[in-house]
């Protein structure tokens, strides 16, 4: 029935529609005005809930709920914690007492969730309007959403990975943090024409979570299909799982294994060694690079007051490169004279051992002192707390200088155009050992591979120089996504 001019605006203001309402309604979009009314409705709905379903289920509901939450895992229930957020509506909405192990009392084991109580004791004294919006909260799962388009401080475009359904959901304050590739873990609820985020994990994950969800849904489909609300409820114990995993790997990101050229797993070595003569072990090992001269390399040395050699360094080359056919030549460490001592660099094990036999053959007298080894993650952890330094500034500021010259930018998108095209022919533990151009032949695949590339354009757009997007846009096109 239509609100009259002089009737009690619907808001619970106490005022007259014509005084209150009527003109927001009149200045903007049905669905905005929708929104807000919504958001009135339900503003101290939350805490009267929740006093009604430890009333309802007993003191013990809520301890007992955040146990399987958490699913056993060591996290004391905290009212700081951030899962609080997530914990509270699939407490009022999907939590039911395990009939095994629950102290619940057995006469309010129906089968209802709080919500559902809530409604059948207290529909009658509520607003219409919320009545709605607690069933509706009651019927929806939670789900994993991939953000689409986002207008910040709006809205944010959705689809359900597991039922494919597309949503347009009003959302201010999570939309200024999403971005297009996210995947959120939320419960999305539609009322008339609004659809609205009644509660979202804490935090987004990355594209490269799609695989796992992949995995689930295909575990779905195999038993029953379409996959609608009541199978992904049916499964709610395997989303929480993985929201737990998704949410361990994002609070503590694992160092990816690096490798070299050669594709050997990268362990900075400094092989140190003592010699008799700057010149003489100059001489000896000159030939092990291959790019420059000796007249080249002497330019940039340093000598001592009578003209002797004192000081150089210079790269350890080998022709060719086993992953990049373009390459002329590979750079396998760096050796480095300061008078009477000489310190080799090289970033892998088996390089080291390269090295220490070239030196034994081609410089006899050099000895052998030591050898230091440096992990990647020792490393990092000095860099952080060593912080910003005027060398490392100078040595950035260099480096930025070099990267923005027109021949260096064009040199790196012709080596990265050259890499993503072979890209797609690379078999990829991410695609089960499928490559790229195997793998779009399925439907899951396609949406991994488009995944794969989202991430790989997201932190290209972070790199220096940034990647050129329209190296990804080719891959998209030679892989029949664009």
């Amino acid at each position: 029935m239509k609100t009259g001019r002089n009737d009690l605006c619907l808001c619970g203001s106490g005022k007259k529609f014509k005084q209150c309402c009527l003109k927001t309604e009149q200045a903007q979009p049905e669905s905005a005005f929708l929104w807000r009314r919504i958001r009135r409705v339900i503003d101290d709905t939350p805490r009267q809930m929740l006093e009604f379903a430890i009333a309802h289920f007993g003191s013990g509901a809520s301890t007992e709920a955040w146990n399987d939450f958490m699913q056993q895992k060591d996290e004391v229930y905290s009212p700081n914690s951030p899962q609080l957020s997530i914990f509270m509506p699939w407490f009022l909405f999907d939590w039911l007492p395990d009939p095994l192990y629950t102290s619940v009392k057995p006469g309010v084991q129906d089968g209802r969730t709080a919500g559902q109580a809530y409604l059948a004791k207290k529909a009658h004294q509520l607003d219409p309007l919320l009545v709605r919006y607690i069933e509706q909260c009651c019927a929806t799962p939670f789900s994993y959403f991939d953000v689409l388009a986002v207008r910040p401080g709006e809205g944010i475009a959705l689809r359900d990975i597991f039922t494919g359904t597309e949503i347009y959901v009003t959302e201010q304050s999570a939309s200024r943090q999403a971005k297009v590739g996210d995947i959120t873990f939320s419960k999305v609820v539609t009322i008339d024409s609004v659809s609205l985020i009644e509660s979202c994990a804490p935090y987004l994950f990355q594209p490269v979570e799609k695989g796992a969800l992949v995995t689930l849904r295909q575990k779905m489909e195999r038993n029953q299909t379409p996959l609608t609300h009541k199978v992904l409820r049916e499964y709610s114990d395997d989303m929480l799982s993985l929201y737990h995993a998704m949410t361990y790997r994002a609070l503590n990101p694992v160092m990816p294994q690096i490798h070299n050229t050669d594709d050997e797993p990268m362990l900075p070595h400094r092989i140190v060694y003592q010699i008799d003569s700057p010149r003489t072990a100059f001489d000896a090992l000159l030939p092990l690079c291959l790019t420059d001269s000796a007249r080249d390399l002497l330019r940039d040395a340093q000598f001592d007051s009578r003209g002797d050699l004192h000081s150089i360094d210079f790269p350890w080359q080998k022709r060719g490169n086993a992953k990049n056919d373009s390459w002329d030549n590979t750079i396998l460490g760096h050796i480095k004279i300061d008078g009477l001592n000489m310190n080799i660099e090289v970033n892998s094990e088996n390089r080291a051992k390269q090295i220490r036999g070239l030196v034994e053959k081609m410089l006899p007298d050099a000895r052998y002192k030591t050898t230091v080894i440096t992990s990647l993650q020792s490393m990092l952890a000095r860099s952080g707390k060593q912080g910003e330094t005027p060398a490392s500034r100078e040595h950035q500021k260099n480096q930025d200088e070099l990267n923005s010259l027109p021949e260096v930018q064009a040199k790196i998108a012709k080596y990265m155009r050259q890499h993503y095209r072979k890209w797609t022919r690379e078999e990829l533990p991410a695609l089960n050992g499928k490559t790229p151009m195997q793998a779009v032949k399925t439907k899951d695949g396609k949406e991994l591979v488009s995944t794969l590339l989202l991430e790989i354009e997201r932190s290209g757009a972070r790199s220096t120089p940034p990647l050129d997007p329209a190296i990804i846009d080719e891959v998209r096109t030679q892989l029949g996504l664009s």
